[in-house]
């Protein structure tokens, strides 16, 4: 661990700041909240938009990153939320407040994915694992530290708000400092909830029902504070144990799971998190036994998280990880959202301890789930899971996905079974192959491809993080990406997963001028993960770089490819792998014989021009 703060300091650093600051933002909201005479009702709605906030950012602030890159996503966001913590104090108005907390949580999503995707580029496969399992303590520790200076100042002032706006603006420096390079980012093709749903219900309903419960504990936990008569110091105890009990925690019941039925560990778990609730409504616990309760149901909560996302995981292809990962935020951040809502109604209901109620209620649900479930699917062999990863309810898409792949390399592809290198890759296709195979369909070739390199293809995430410094290891990249899915899911949606990933390398690698590295007809390879995009930008872009680059046959071929996209908007040849109704005008096209009548001049498209 020591390895990790000399190498990567600057940006841990700067993540405890910002979290020093989210957590202070939570619990002053819910104190001054009850100082201003603000109702519960409307307290939940402000809490909600943190949630509500954080969704929405997470599905557009990757976009935002490529346009215009992490340095400025980071300083134009962290602005922002030194901003909005000032005008908490100055504005202080319930629906003020929910759309500064909507802002604020869209912000603070997107700081956290720049940070993580510096973090992991800093990192190197063989520490990969440590660093993010350190980035997760250093946020559980920020968020802890953020209640002990609660008790720095009057809530009902001003000085604690500026000192989390001071702490963010300070958490610039050694961020933006750092000499870590922007990182090259990587979208994730999307994945439905249907099939997500169908891979694993426990883990979708699970994470619903989780994100309930974190809502209520991270959001509604001052307001319930407040309202029962708790001090400032009573209240950042109560939310600092949350988070002392789930970073206790995580470690011994993430032992458990990588030996035990993950379900009877979430069944469990949940059915131990609800007695709590149950004790706690039905007896006078006093302050000491709040506390107990808080820093045993954090102990719940947060192991029960991480526990959902690898249960998940066990029913994902490898390839499918990250958008599962990603589909299971958004269910998690849907349940957050509504969550301060519903303990907001039960309070008003039955008195404060609707607030307990509200997560019995959710942890009963989860643990009889969990049991039925047990009765609807044989659960795999220990042997056959990946492993567990410590993951905070706080950390966005791109974390779990690494996390959850550092965790799994070892069980996965032990090293003496997997020991896959860019020059074989590149030694098959080039050599073996040839240019004379690359465009022919073989049933011979799709199977050798299957049986060789789907392994690796699996883990291309990986393998192509530690093959980005050469022109050899991301000319591998590409065939890996670009190329073998049209082989290995010729005729299935899976031959264009990677593309999005293919696209990202071809960026980075045009940038680091490996294509002029890189002879012909090889060189051909990293410009057509543009061609085989449904984007017309990137398909002006392969134009330009065949027509600059390798002029020739293959300029032909991306103009054929430009001018589809410029017609139809995607490529027709597509639709049945992929699902999609085909309109007449495209299935004249492929009446008339698809892309060989173009490429045969049989059919000619109308000028895009």
């Amino acid at each position: 661990m020591l390895t990790v703060f000399r190498s990567s300091w600057p940006l841990l650093l700067g993540v405890l700041l910002l979290m020093v600051g989210n957590g202070m933002q939570g619990t002053l909201l819910g104190v001054r909240g009850g100082i201003e005479g603000i109702p519960t009702s409307l307290m939940a709605l402000v809490m909600a938009g943190y949630f509500g906030g954080f969704v929405v950012g997470s599905r557009t602030v990757p976009g935002l990153i490529q346009r215009v890159g992490h340095v400025r996503v980071f300083a134009a966001l962290a602005s922002m939320i030194s901003a909005v913590l000032v005008m908490y104090a100055a504005a202080p108005h319930w629906l003020a407040w929910a759309l500064l907390r909507f802002l604020i949580g869209f912000c603070f999503c997107g700081v956290y994915i720049v940070a993580e995707s510096w973090l992991n580029a800093g990192a190197t496969n063989e520490n990969r694992g440590l660093t993010m399992s350190t980035y997760m303590i250093v946020q559980m520790s920020g968020l802890v530290t953020a209640q002990f200076l609660m008790n720095f100042g009057d809530p009902g002032g001003w000085m604690l708000f500026v000192v989390p706006s001071v702490l963010v603006s300070l958490a610039f420096t050694p961020i933006l400092l750092a000499t870590t390079p922007a990182p090259r980012f990587e979208t994730i093709a999307p994945m439905s909830m249907r099939k997500l749903f169908r891979a694993s219900p426990l883990g979708c309903v699970g994470i619903f029902l989780m994100g309930g419960v974190f809502a209520a504990l991270q959001g509604m936990s001052p307001v319930w504070g407040s309202v029962i008569g708790m001090n400032v110091r009573d209240v950042s105890a109560f939310v600092a144990a949350i988070w002392l009990g789930g970073l206790a925690c995580q470690y011994p019941i993430g032992w458990l799971s990588d030996r035990t039925d993950r379900r009877v560990l979430i069944m469990t778990l949940a059915m131990f998190g609800a007695a709590i609730t149950i004790v706690v409504f039905a007896f006078d616990v006093g302050i000491w036994g709040y506390l107990l309760a808080a820093a045993l149901l954090g102990g719940v909560a947060n192991p029960t998280y991480s526990l959902l996302i690898a249960y998940t995981n066990d029913f994902l292809d490898a390839s499918d990880m990250a958008a599962g990962s990603a589909g299971l935020l958004l269910i998690n951040g849907a349940g957050s959202f509504f969550g301060p809502i519903v303990t907001a109604w039960l309070m008003a209901a039955m008195g404060p301890d609707g607030f307990w109620a509200y997560m019995g209620v959710l942890l009963l649900a989860l643990s009889g789930y969990a049991a039925w479930r047990m009765t609807r699917r044989a659960s795999p062999a220990v042997a056959d899971t990946g492993a567990f990863a410590m993951l905070s309810p706080t950390a966005t898409t791109l974390a779990v996905e690494t996390a959850l792949a550092q965790a799994g390399d070892p069980a996965t592809h032990p090293e003496e079974e997997f020991r896959m290198t860019p020059q074989e890759i590149n030694r098959f296709w080039l050599d073996e192959v040839g240019p004379k195979g690359w465009y022919e369909q073989s049933d011979e070739l799709d199977q050798q491809v299957r049986a060789r390199f789907m392994s690796a293809w699996q883990d291309a995430r990986q393998l192509t993080r530690a093959w980005a410094d050469t022109p050899e290891g991301t000319l591998a990249s590409l065939i890996l990406t670009d190329q073998f899915p049209r082989n290995m899911f010729r005729g299935d949606s899976r031959s264009f997963a990677t593309d999005p990933l293919a696209i990202s390398i071809a960026e980075s690698a045009i940038a680091a001028g490996h294509d002029l590295a890189t002879p012909e007809p090889a060189r051909q390879f990293f410009y057509m993960p543009f061609e085989h995009a449904e984007d017309l930008a990137l398909q002006d872009r392969a134009v330009a770089l065949f027509a600059e680059r390798m002029p020739g046959e293959n300029l032909i071929h991306a103009q054929l490819h430009r001018d589809t996209i410029a017609t139809f908007g995607r490529f027709p040849w597509r639709n049945a792998a992929l699902g999609r109704e085909t309109t007449p005008a495209e299935q004249a096209l492929l009446d008339a014989g698809g892309y060989g009548a173009l490429v045969s001049g049989k059919v000619k498209l109308a000028d895009p021009g």
